[in-house]
């Protein structure tokens, strides 16, 4: 019975990691996701579902009080599938669509379960990377100020004599030299 476990959770490993994953930098991500899934499919809490480690890359394992024990699972996220698969339950295996927006780097799932009463769309995304919280802040500024700064920073670049004149002059545009 072992050996067809591990045999089934090495098919798992290979059919997962065949297609390079869209989230696979984002293991935050992966790990909400199968926790979301798991919860979703068993409806269970998802607090009550326990990441216990990463078998490979995109391959996770999970374990959860279900059915009078502790129960593990198995959890692949692929380019655009996510499949569950139960270790101690063998039949409880899905495989579920799921859209990830590179943009906000966040998967959305539409899966619902006949025995769980949640039917709104499962979203996980991943927390934002210094470079992303200095792009929001630089795009939260107004419009008028972000002109400005790049006025100013085009004017520093020209050369001395080609740069407007300061408050109080009058720009040279007759060739002529200022009156006195």
């Amino acid at each position: 019975m072992r050996r067809i476990l591990i045999a089934l959770a090495l098919i798992l490993a290979l059919a997962a990691t065949s297609v390079p994953a869209r989230a696979s930098d984002y293991m935050d991500m992966d790990i909400c996701l199968g926790k979301q899934v798991l919860g979703r499919i068993l409806c269970k809490d998802p607090q009550e579902i326990n990441y216990v480690a990463k078998v490979r890359d995109n391959i996770y394992l999970f374990s959860v009080f279900y059915a009078k024990q502790e129960a593990r699972f198995v959890v692949g996220i692929g380019e655009d599938k996510i499949r569950v698969q139960g270790r101690e339950f063998l039949k409880l295996t899905r495989t579920i669509p799921y859209d990830f927006d590179t943009a906000s780097k966040c998967a959305v799932v539409e899966y619902s379960s006949s025995e769980c009463t949640r039917t709104d769309p499962i979203v996980c995304c991943t927390e934002k990377t210094e470079e992303d919280v200095k792009e929001e802040k630089f795009w939260d500024r107004p419009i008028p100020d972000l002109l400005e700064e790049d006025l100013k920073k085009a004017l520093e670049v020209l050369p001395p004599e080609q740069q407007p004149a300061t408050q109080g002059q009058q720009p040279n545009t007759q060739g002529t030299p200022p009156a006195q």
